[in-house]
């Protein structure tokens, strides 16, 4: 049985994204997808402050967010476009490009697919990139999605 982890947030690359996914999952024959959202642990502060990432949520907005997410793939998967796989979410607390990848350890997965979010040259070199963190460390394949009409930039 083949499966892949998704790694979503609540920005609206990962409402493309998990579109995506499910399209993807059919292409590739993959039976099953876990969609995975990392919050910041309590104690690590953002260095840079992002409205779309909102860290040290108190349990009353990580369960509001849980809820927004699975809204969102419920939807997807009643789009009758998509196609029937089966997923589960997952929502984890700590640094997402380490639980990213503890998951992708421990889940035997064939694919992650992830979200580029195009940060600035500036924020990328202080905060770093989770997407490339990702590629960096993972135990199999990535597929880093682009949304559809975002230009790409070879600064580095």
């Amino acid at each position: 049985m083949a499966s892949a982890l998704v790694a979503i947030d609540q920005s609206s690359i990962s409402r493309n994204l998990i579109d995506y996914a499910f399209q993807f999952a059919s292409m590739e024959k993959i039976d099953h997808l876990d969609f995975i959202h990392v919050t910041q642990e309590k104690g690590n502060p953002m260095i840079i402050s992002d409205p779309d990432h909102p860290a040290d949520l108190p349990e009353v907005e990580s369960i509001q967010v849980r809820d927004d997410l699975f809204s969102l793939l419920t939807s997807a998967v009643r789009n009758p476009e998509q196609p029937e796989i089966t997923f589960d979410l997952i929502i984890r607390s700590g640094t997402p490009y380490e639980e990213i990848i503890l998951q992708a350890d421990k889940g035997d997965y064939d694919f992650i697919l992830i979200g580029h979010r195009g940060m600035s040259n500036v924020k990328r070199f202080f905060i770093g990139s989770v997407a490339a963190r990702v590629v960096r460390h993972s135990p199999c394949s990535i597929l880093v999605f682009h949304p559809p009409g975002k230009e790409s930039s070879l600064d580095i």
